[in-house]
């Protein structure tokens, strides 16, 4: 008599890769006495890194291996989940943080489009990639100090990861001891925070958020509290991780600030050994750099206390229809013309040839519906749909808008490219038209431009607070624009997307050369990084680099002190070195 099949509900197959996943030997391959005495020294938190997707393959790194039916499953059916991936410190939230590209490209990836599919997995070999060979699970401040001393010591290279939500794979590095910070979970609200070091004066409404906590838990909590959080718009993005280090954007950032202008306080362990607290009024050269310095660079953030606003009512503008090569050019004129318009009357957020997702903390219904009048009759007439509404708070928007997106991309290989757009440019016809011709050139080329309305336009903004780049400050627009190679995809056809990505980015560079680029979503082989992500920063920041890292432990690609030499055949970087030229390998 056939059995029947062995049916596992979805909280099962999470607690059982959860629990057996995290139930590998804490060492691999005999290490040495160093590795022997780190793992004492954090108390047995020093754990073997394997591929997320391991479970499914029958051969590892050359050798055979035992894949596990149970444990598979669970990666399948949670392969596209930020959450599941987030909690997992193998798993990424994009592909290409797990690939090490090459002639002999070393992967262990199941194909995101249809997770189950054999092709993928049956007689492959899964390769440990682009990944750290260990890991340790930090959880307080020594567990950092010994990874310090111990790569100091061994020449053993570092990298942090947080939530693994990284475009340019600067959260993993192949052969490296990382550092996980996912466990660090603490939250907390205070009414009256003052900054360490500040007068009884500097008092703010404000939370504190341990560098493990996504911001999908922190809109959650701060609903409970009876406060907004002002963030972005993916949920697994750690709020204390790279996305505050490096500018840190969202539906309400034009109104209310990038997340670099509303941070408040950093605890943090520098290369140097210390233990540190960075506020406006403690060490203040830290603070600046670590606010739009990037991250992975001046130290492992363990907390940030981030200024919080009361609950408000906002209106949200969700508009689209069915986009045809005749219908998107009038669209994008339309919304090229009200730019300026918008963004002074608190627009924030993403449009696009035909739609339209944006959230006004401004306007009253009545005005945001005759605010957006023209888009919406303009989608209407294209047999689109329109809904404007009132919410009574962002919590409600998120969770009705951005939480439900939460898992899109997650498991595939994307890398934007971006350029702000200086108000200056809106402001003359000239510009206008030159956006306008960029948008539809990119249209007929097959990109898929899209339009984020979230610049700090409207906020009050401090000169020389922060250091990332000043483009932000004069800018109405961030245009992004993408490429993915699927999960099969050789060597070759993995270089020629990346031919297609640095076209699109001297498009947009050429669009607005005197402007510049957020680095947490830019091109990841940008030729003048340092000036288009950081601009006149970047001086000062590498001089701060050296104060607190004066031996070069922590390293990312095209971060402040990365060298072009090292992406060279057999260094740190040539996983995504190999990618960068045609004629490098």
């Amino acid at each position: 008599m056939a059995q029947k099949p062995r049916i596992l509900s979805a909280r099962l197959v999470l607690h059982l890769f959860l629990t057996l996943s995290s139930a590998k030997p804490t060492l691999r391959n005999s290490p040495s006495p160093d590795w022997e005495a780190l793992n004492r020294s954090v108390n047995g938190r020093l754990h073997t890194v394997t591929p997320f997707a391991l479970p499914c393959f029958s051969s590892y790194q050359g050798q055979t291996s035992q894949p596990s039916a149970d444990l598979c499953t669970a990666v399948q059916r949670n392969y596209t989940s930020a959450l599941f991936r987030t909690d997992t410190f193998g798993g990424y939230m994009h592909s290409q943080g797990e690939i090490c590209a090459g002639p002999s490209t070393s992967q262990c990836i199941l194909d995101d489009t249809n997770p189950s599919d054999q092709l993928a997995f049956s007689n492959k070999s899964c390769g440990q990639g682009n990944l750290a060979s260990y890991y340790i699970e930090v959880q307080e401040p020594g567990d950092v100090q010994a990874a310090f001393e111990f790569s100091e010591k061994t020449s053993v290279k570092l990298s942090i990861k947080n939530s693994g939500h990284d475009y340019l794979s600067r959260s993993n590095l192949k052969g490296s001891l990382a550092l996980w910070t996912r466990k660090l979970q603490q939250l907390s609200h205070g009414a009256s925070f003052t900054p360490d070091g500040c007068s009884s004066g500097a008092v703010f409404n404000a939370i504190t958020i341990g560098a493990g906590v996504n911001l999908d838990q922190v809109y959650r909590y701060a609903d409970e509290q009876n406060v907004t959080f002002i963030g972005g718009s993916s949920p697994g993005v750690g709020p204390s991780g790279g996305f505050v280090q490096g500018g840190g954007h969202g539906l309400l950032t034009n109104v209310y600030g990038l997340a670099i202008d509303r941070v408040l306080q950093f605890k943090v362990v520098t290369p140097d050994g210390r233990f540190l607290i960075a506020s406006d009024c403690t060490n203040q050269d830290l603070f600046w750099a670590l606010r739009g310095g990037g991250g992975g660079t001046f130290g492992v953030v363990l907390e940030s206390t981030h200024r919080v606003e009361p609950v408000f009512p906002l209106v949200f503008a969700f508009i689209t229809f069915p986009a045809t090569s005749t219908n998107t050019p009038q669209f994008i004129s339309l919304i090229v013309n009200n730019s300026l318009t918008w963004a002074g009357q608190g627009w924030g957020g993403p449009q696009g040839p035909n739609f339209i997702a944006m959230a006004n903390p401004m306007l009253d219904l009545a005005a945001a519906t005759a605010s957006m009048a023209p888009a919406a009759a303009y989608a209407l007439s294209q047999n689109g749909s329109v809904s404007i509404d009132l919410y009574p708070s962002y919590f409600d928007v998120y969770n009705q808008f951005i939480a439900p997106a939460g898992n899109l991309g997650v498991g595939s290989a994307e890398f934007p490219t971006n350029r702000l757009i200086p108000a200056s440019t809106m402001r003359s016809a000239s510009g206008r038209l030159q956006v306008n011709a960029y948008l539809n050139k990119a249209l007929l080329e097959g990109a898929s431009p899209v339009i984020f309305q979230t610049t700090p336009y409207l906020y009050r903004y401090s000169p020389g607070t922060t250091s990332a780049t000043p483009a932000w400050r004069n800018s109405v627009w961030m245009i992004v624009n993408s490429v993915q190679w699927a999960w099969n995809s050789t060597f070759n056809e993995k270089r020629e997307t990346v031919l297609r990505l640095k076209g699109l980015t001297r498009d947009l560079e050429a669009l607005a050369p005197s402007s510049g680029a957020y680095g947490n979503e830019a091109d990841p082989w940008t030729v003048d990084w340092r000036h288009a992500w950081w601009g006149p920063s970047y001086s000062r920041l590498l001089s701060l680099k050296r104060r607190f890292d004066p031996q070069g432990l922590l390293n990312c690609w095209r971060c402040v002190g990365w060298s072009e030499a090292l992406q060279a055949q057999g260094r740190e970087f040539e996983c995504m070195g190999a990618l960068d030229s045609w004629n490098s390998y």
